[in-house]
């Protein structure tokens, strides 16, 4: 099973917050005190070690004005990751508290946490509940909940251990199974030869090993790997597995997989793991002490477990290695925290594909981004962003990335803004084109929202020809007729003399440089109030 959803009220730093989970991985981003560590804790409550966990005052959230709230509640509902799950053995005394088969033909069981704090007193109750959220009529509720979270335990791969205890997986078990991968992996492929997939798997083993040893060990743990350590050649074999797995669809080297992590963690000294067991996984920003090159191998590896992976990063790089419908947005408002993600079939097919490769996988960074500007072209983008530095407002530092629709399109990069929660704003010319972008921005724009909040458009045909008409004519008569006086032909003309002379960039990079001699006042007043503007409504999102 997988955990499809959890509800929190009252608990530590969330005031209110339901997250409905991917059952193969979730991505959480956010801005700090989003409700990370909050959010981590509950669902640490579910591991083995923490089991009917009893609530002490310090959970109890808190507002601003540090006024604790008297009740928690923790709700979790699990989901059958495919159909008859719970008819398997291992499962089936769950049956009895698990709801009938819904549309999609799969089971769901709830697991209610709840404390109520009188006059310094705290009750904690632990139950399973109905669909309704009532408890169910049954006697050993506490025998089932131990019996679900034994199935399928919650695992920080953040642990702290103790530097004598350092993993060490040279385990019959764990040689078993690295043993039968690597003769499943050479069945299905003949381009790996014994030792790449020798060097391969220790890469693996070593990376699985390395999420185990917190950061205050982990220098101890280097010194002791040095010895063994992967060296680069080692991940680039991982790289060719990783180019394997991804053409095949095997359950026994899924198996094999999560035989092999079964070993680290009896390695580690935790508790161990039934055969039955499929753990969930936390990472919690795992980026922090990796190369983004052994991150990019080590998530590819990861993905192929068989279980459910939730993901705390600020890494634009390992965002951009899943899926868009694994990537959640999280944001505290005043009264709760949102979750902002892409629920299935919410994009066509066409807008999915743009969306991945020019956010994605260009610009991964704007994932983070409390509000997008976007322009027609990358000269816009470059030129824009200098020129809003010129006059002051660093666009990045405060949330704001620029973006070129002209090859993804517009209507994409807005769909997915606003199921995002990402706020966006439009530069666009003045000529027909833009005025069909204005129509696009009137027509996407929020309900109940101000067009002008989205929307700037050029009184000109394009931001040359803007330019040209508001200050900036010397700069294109110089490029093209090394003379700033009058030129008897039209503006146009001259325009695409210099461009022909010079390059769009070229042209761009003259005019930031001569706004700089200049100062603000040579930036036209439209330009400087839009990002004013701009800068306001990012500021005024949170």
């Amino acid at each position: 099973m997988f955990i499809e959803q959890i509800e929190i009220i009252g608990f530590r730093g969330i005031n209110q917050l339901s997250l409905q989970l991917n059952a193969k991985a979730s991505v959480l981003i956010g801005e700090n005190r989003w409700g990370r560590s909050s959010l981590i804790s509950a669902l640490k409550l579910l591991s083995l070690d923490n089991k009917f966990y009893q609530f002490v005052e310090t959970d109890f959230y808190h507002d601003q004005f540090q006024n604790y709230g008297n009740k928690i509640s923790i709700k979790i509902t699990y989901c059958e990751a495919n159909p008859n799950e719970l008819s398997n053995q291992a499962y089936q005394p769950l049956l009895a508290v698990a709801y009938p088969l819904g549309a999609d033909k799969l089971r769901r069981i709830s697991y209610q946490i709840t404390a109520a704090n009188q006059n310094g007193n705290i009750i904690t109750q632990h139950q399973l509940v109905d669909d309704l959220g009532n408890a169910c009529a049954i006697e050993n509720h506490k025998l089932l909940i131990a019996n679900l979270i034994n199935l399928n335990p919650v695992m920080t791969l953040k642990n702290s251990i103790n530097p004598e205890n350092t993993p060490n997986t040279n385990q019959p078990l764990s040689e078993y199974y690295i043993e039968q991968l690597s003769n499943q992996l050479k069945e299905n492929s003949a381009q790996l030869s014994q030792n790449e997939l020798h060097r391969g798997l220790q890469a693996a083993q070593a990376l699985l090993e390395y999420y185990f040893v917190d950061h205050e060990h982990r220098f101890h743990y280097k010194q002791i790997a040095k010895k063994n350590s992967p060296r680069s050649e080692d991940w680039d074999s991982l790289e060719r597995i990783n180019n394997v797995l991804d053409k095949l669809d095997n359950d026994y080297l899924r198996t094999a997989l999560l035989g092999i992590f079964g070993s680290i963690v009896s390695a580690k000294g935790d508790n161990p793991l039934s055969q039955s067991s499929v753990p969930i996984l936390i990472l919690e920003e795992p980026e922090s002490q990796l190369h983004p090159i052994i991150l990019s191998v080590g998530f590819r590896l990861l993905k192929h477990f068989p279980t459910q992976k939730i993901i705390t990063s600020n890494s634009s790089d390992l965002v951009s290695l899943f899926p868009l419908d694994s990537i959640y947005r999280l944001i505290r408002l005043q009264d709760q925290i949102v979750a902002k993600y892409i629920a299935p079939h919410s994009l066509s097919t066409g807008d999915s594909r743009r969306i991945l490769f020019h956010v994605l996988y260009r610009r991964p960074l704007a994932l983070f981004a409390r509000c997008w500007l976007l322009v027609e072209g990358e000269t816009e983008v470059w030129l824009l962003r200098e020129l809003a530095e010129q006059s002051g407002y660093h666009l990045s530092s405060e949330g704001i990335q620029l973006l070129e629709f002209a090859q993804c399109g517009l209507k994409p990069l807005i769909k997915y803004a606003n199921k995002m929660g990402i706020h966006w704003y439009v530069i666009t010319d003045g000529d027909m084109a833009g005025k069909k972008y204005a129509e696009t921005v009137q027509a996407l724009c929020p309900e109940n929202n101000n067009p002008d909040n989205y929307l700037t458009v050029l009184p000109a045909r394009d931001i040359e020809n803007f330019l040209f008409k508001h200050g900036f004519s010397h700069v294109y008569k110089l490029v093209a007729y090394n003379t700033v006086q009058h030129i008897d032909m039209s503006v146009p003309k001259i325009i695409q003399k210099a461009i022909h002379k010079s390059s769009k960039p070229d042209l761009a990079i003259a005019v930031c440089d001569d706004a700089k001699s200049r100062g603000i006042n040579a930036i036209p007043r439209l330009l400087t109030d839009t990002f004013a503007k701009i800068v306001k409504i990012s500021k005024d999102l949170y």
